[in-house]
């Protein structure tokens, strides 16, 4: 996460279409006074020029010592939309009126009570897998009349959103994978086979070992131990299952879709590919790791990160 300070440094402004007009208009009334010497266009220049000035000074204390910070972004799939917080602070006193923050084609306007914060999500369009990089930021403002146009320097985040590949299911899944998976389970499967899930009604037919004695002589009602039954099936996603026709991005997007597939139903499964594999496991810390490494696969970024 990082800060950017606008000071006086960091900003700029000049006049908008609408003040070059203006500044046309004041020139002719100065030409006009001059002229013909006449008073009333004299002081029509000065209030004009005033309101000129004021303007000017509005619209740059509108977007002076404004603070942006970015926040880490959560990963997406190639054709989502890639989400970058940033939060806009206004440490000041005073109101900040019509403000936009601005990023690569993404605009949106903000206003600001005073010792407010308020956080933006920046959404960016994905075409291809990786890191994904936020656009320059920018805040600008016209306010209050639009005469001025006020912008700060370019502010580069170090923020990047993971794009995970498209999951497409492109070829139908073979058995032999599945199977490999379920020697891999007894092989290694650990002792025990039911997780605590709770109580239940004592029912007819409920084993002896399982009944909650101890309920059963405080309430003199009889429980039962209720236990989950774990998964012995698990998968194996293997790179090596494709078939050649499939280019590796298509490939990359099946074994995504297979990976997803798989935590949903609960069970354990590995990822296998040419030059790592991630082994035996399930959760969302371990479906994030597999998905990651699709989403680096023959990419620079991925000897860096």
């Amino acid at each position: 996460m990082s800060e950017f300070s606008i000071g006086r440094r960091e900003l700029f402004i000049l006049p908008t279409r609408h003040g070059w007009y203006y500044a046309l208009i004041l020139i002719a009334l100065f030409g006009i006074a001059m002229k013909f010497d006449n008073q009333p266009a004299f002081m029509m220049l000065f209030i004009l020029l005033s309101v000129g000035l004021v303007t000017m000074l509005y619209t740059h204390n509108n977007v002076i010592n404004l603070k942006i910070r970015s926040h880490s972004s959560k990963a997406v799939y190639a054709g989502e939309n890639a989400t970058f917080p940033v939060t806009v602070s206004n440490p000041s006193g005073t109101m900040r009126n019509a403000v936009w923050l601005l990023s690569g084609g993404f605009q949106q306007l903000v206003n600001l009570e005073p010792e407010q914060n308020q956080t933006i999500e920046i959404k960016l369009p994905t075409v291809q897998r990786g890191y994904l990089l936020c656009d320059a930021v920018n805040l600008t403002s016209q306010f209050p009349i639009g005469l001025f146009f006020c912008w700060s320097k370019r502010y580069i985040s170090d923020q990047r959103c993971l794009v995970y590949p498209q999951p497409l299911d492109l070829v139908a899944r073979s058995d032999s994978d599945i199977n490999q998976g379920k020697e891999e389970t007894n092989v290694n499967k650990r002792p025990g086979n039911e997780d605590y899930a709770g109580m239940k009604h004592y029912q007819p037919g409920d084993r002896l070992r399982d009944i909650h004695w101890p309920s059963l002589a405080k309430t003199q009602k009889m429980v039962s131990i209720e236990y989950e039954q774990q998964s012995n099936s698990s998968q194996n996603i293997s790179w090596f299952s494709l078939p050649n026709k499939l280019s590796v991005e298509d490939k990359l997007s099946q074994l995504c879709f297979w990976l997803i597939e798989a935590e949903k139903q609960g069970v354990r499964y590995q990822l296998e590919m040419p030059s790592q594999t991630q082994e035996y496991d399930n959760g969302p810390a371990h479906l994030h790791a597999c998905l990651r490494t699709l989403a680096l696969w023959g990419l620079v970024d991925e000897a860096a990160s």
